[in-house]
């Protein structure tokens, strides 16, 4: 019989949105029982949809988050309903919640309320900042925030990452550290109390910039004082302009440089001073730009991406999201999974990790709103 490390587990899903609800759907694809807790007018991603005609019954936020759960309607303001709650506590293994700190202990559901009834239960809790402050915050202001939008502009203004980038890796991680309190219980009996605030994972997920930055003397530009110098020896690496569009490519490895000048016929650059070594063609990146960029110019960049990998070099065309969802590479990888609502099948998008011994759970039906309250309480 085929079982997952979470069978037999249950997972109290207490959280909104996408970074929450994500870390939950990991621990159900791992085989735990999770129950959505939502009031009366659900969770937050319930209430955004799609705009497009004919596709206003689709949610993008809540169906990759949300497949296999059970929904319970919980009214946590009353005395029945935290009543309830505690109920399900008692047999919980994870307690997940995502309100802003101070809340849970206003309702009488912080840590030590929910670890005194139940001390082998895992109490995780996700914040925008911390536990030692009561600011709000989403996304794309902690991308803000955390620099995030240093070298993306548009038309001279900062923009944002277009996807929750800061949510879904908070998400993982918030996975990851339920996953080790789980593994800490198995050798000391009691739960613990793990924290994630997503200020910290932006600042994590940037930790080469910011180590740059903690090394460097105040007052000094973002990139140098010197025009067109990155600050890190990675040249050539990024977007570059062809004939009719834009190739990404990372050539900074010595063997890649040489594969790269070989691949676009121009040997001459292996013996230019400008660009002899990682650190001399970072220090001369404008020059090196509007060298490859002329070459790039005379062939389209679906002609350069064939070209170029096949000679070994790592260069992908920029996609937008149509061209991503039609791709044989996403086709091959099985990125997409089918759910149902309330009798409507979507296409959605699974969450990454695979194992060898077991698949996810096969049920991936989204929960109408307080469809399983009956059953559970």
């Amino acid at each position: 019989m085929v079982t997952r490390p979470m069978d037999g587990m249950t997972v109290l899903d207490l959280t909104a949105n996408v970074a929450g609800p994500l870390a939950c759907q990991v621990l159900g694809d791992l085989g735990a029982r999770v129950i959505k807790i939502e009031p009366a007018e659900g969770e937050a991603a319930r209430r955004i949809v799609a705009t497009r005609d004919g596709m206003t019954h689709l949610r993008p936020y809540f169906a990759p988050n949300n497949r296999g759960k059970l929904s319970a309607l919980v009214d946590l303001t009353t005395t029945d309903g935290l009543a309830d709650l505690m109920s399900l506590v008692d047999e919980a293994d994870v307690f997940v919640v995502g309100f802003r700190p101070g809340v849970c202990e206003r309702l009488g559901i912080d840590a030590q309320a929910v670890r005194a009834r139940n001390p082998r239960c895992v109490y995780a809790s996700l914040s925008a900042y911390g536990s030692d402050s009561d600011r709000p915050g989403i996304d794309m202001l902690v991308q803000a925030e955390t620099g995030m939008t240093t070298g993306l502009r548009r038309d001279g203004a900062p923009t944002t990452v277009a996807s929750q980038i800061v949510d879904a890796c908070s998400g993982h991680v918030l996975a990851q550290a339920v996953l080790a309190a789980l593994l800490g219980r198995e050798r000391t009996g009691m739960g613990e109390h793990v924290s994630v605030a997503m200020y910290d994972v932006a600042c994590s997920m940037q930790s080469n910039h910011l180590t740059m930055r903690l090394n460097t003397p105040p007052g000094t530009d973002e990139r140098t004082a010197k025009e067109g110098i990155a600050s890190v020896a990675v040249a050539p690496s990024g977007v570059f302009r062809t004939g009719d569009g834009y190739l990404v490519l990372a050539a900074y490895v010595p063997k890649h440089w040489r594969l790269l000048c070989a691949a676009i016929d121009r040997p001459d650059l292996l013996d230019d001073p400008r660009f002899v070594d990682q650190a001399q063609r970072t220090r001369h990146l404008a020059n090196l730009f509007a060298t490859l960029e002329e070459t790039f110019a005379t062939a389209s960049a679906a002609d350069w991406e064939g070209r170029l990998q096949a000679a070994g070099v790592m260069a992908v065309r920029a996609n937008n999201w149509g061209d991503v969802v039609s791709s044989p590479t996403f086709a091959q990888r099985g990125v997409a999974v089918l759910a149902e609502s309330e009798g409507v099948t979507v296409s959605t998008i699974r969450t990454p990790a695979r194992y060898a011994g077991f698949d996810p759970p096969d049920d991936q039906h989204l929960p109408a709103l307080g469809e399983h309250t009956s059953e559970l309480l």
